[in-house]
């Protein structure tokens, strides 16, 4: 199986626990699936930022590697500090945790070499986070 495929398949089954908090909370689990919800996100965006710290590691020796290696940090630590806040501010945190790491993810995009696949599936799957995420907002907030 080539890479683009294992990408788009891992990162695909990857929403599956943001999908799960949003049934769970929608089910009547309230608390917990939002909390989950809200450990995974972290979680993800940490994950999202090792992309950065892989990157620069191949380019040791770059004009770019401090960058990305600084950048690589930030999204875990984002995703940590925003867990500190009450429910609604966490995923409002996390959403704009993500909205930046696309963009960091498009910046790098361009000034590096990456596959053609990469930022369309980053694309994709951040529109689908950020809808997952919203929509455990809207949830709260709607009292569905």
């Amino acid at each position: 199986m080539d890479s683009m495929r294992m990408a788009r398949i891992l990162g695909w089954a990857g929403i599956i626990p943001l999908i799960l908090a949003n049934l769970g909370f929608w089910k009547g689990y309230g608390v917990v699936a939002l909390t989950l919800g809200n450990m995974y996100a972290a979680i993800i965006l940490g994950f999202l930022g090792a992309i950065h710290w892989g990157l620069a590691m191949n380019r040791e020796h770059s004009d770019d590697a401090p960058m990305l290696m600084m950048w690589s940090v930030i999204p875990a630590l984002w995703g940590f500090f925003a867990l500190w806040w009450s429910a609604p501010v966490a995923l409002a945190l996390l959403i704009l945790g993500f909205i930046a790491q696309w963009f960091a993810d498009y910046r790098i995009n361009k000034r590096l070499n990456l596959p053609n696949w990469f930022l369309p599936l980053r694309s994709g799957l951040t529109a689908a986070v950020i809808s997952l995420l919203g929509l455990l907002l809207l949830q709260l907030y709607a009292g569905f």
